[in-house]
């Protein structure tokens, strides 16, 4: 065998010269292309497009947390106290989980950028009960929730946050919801399908743009009976976690 029957790309070596200096490549640092993105979906509709967030809190380290606000007796009116607490609180960035950079979100964050996203498309619905909900009874025609994951910046656990507050001006009834329970929430069984189809195409992907479109793309692909299979299945799977609390409960579609 000469050298001319080795692939052109392989790079050869003299015998027990593998670890020399003049041997080593040393390949560029690889950085991961990580995006943060949410939508909404129910029976009947879903959303148009994917909302991507957290984009400028990337590699973002949260700042020291400004002082609690104090009472001023002599000039706050009814309730003036409670709103500066409750901005105070959703200003503090929560400590992040995990490693990654760009996991963590504040209240006020989510009460700006995704919680209208979220009302709007509830209250739409609401509107078009009568079209969509035809066959439901009148006493249940109108009842809907918002099914949220109990992020800390959801606020579902303090009634005086500013999500919490929010949603209550917005005439918005949460779901309630246990927490790390992706398993019961049917928007993961989309993502599954999401995340599966772009990892196919990973190695044609370069640049963050480039990986919001495919996942863009493939959003788009999701049909709405893709979501109804899902959503028919939370009863089988609440009655399989209330059986088997400790196992996590995985069945064909997800």
């Amino acid at each position: 065998m000469s050298l001319h029957d080795f692939p052109v790309d392989w790079i050869l070596r003299v015998l027990g010269e593998r670890a020399a200096s003049y041997n080593i490549v040393n390949h560029p640092e690889r950085t991961a292309n990580v995006v943060h993105f949410a939508a909404w979906i129910n029976y009947y509709t879903m959303a148009d497009k994917l909302l991507f967030y957290n984009d400028k809190y990337d590699d973002h380290k949260p700042a020291k947390p400004p002082p609690k606000p104090q009472r001023r007796p002599a000039t706050d009116q009814p309730g003036d106290y409670e709103a500066r607490v409750r901005e105070w609180e959703a200003s503090k960035a929560r400590i992040p989980v995990v490693l990654k950079p760009g996991n963590s979100m504040r209240a006020s964050y989510y009460v700006e950028k995704m919680l209208p996203v979220y009302c709007a498309a509830y209250s739409h619905l609401v509107a078009q009960s009568d079209v969509l909900r035809a066959e439901v009874p009148v006493q249940q025609r109108y009842t809907w929730y918002l099914q949220e994951d109990n992020d800390p910046s959801h606020g579902t656990r303090n009634c005086n946050s500013l999500p919490a507050v929010y949603r209550h001006e917005h005439g918005v009834k949460v779901l309630s919801h246990p927490a790390n329970s992706p398993d019961l929430n049917p928007i993961e069984g989309i993502w599954n399908i999401i995340k599966e189809r772009v990892k196919r195409q990973l190695y044609t992907i370069n640049t963050i743009t480039e990986l919001k479109a495919a996942l863009q793309h493939e959003w788009k692909q999701v049909g709405q009976e893709m979501v109804q299979e899902r959503i028919n299945e939370i009863p089988y799977r609440c009655r399989q976690v209330f059986q088997h609390p400790s196992v996590w409960c995985k069945t064909a579609l997800w």
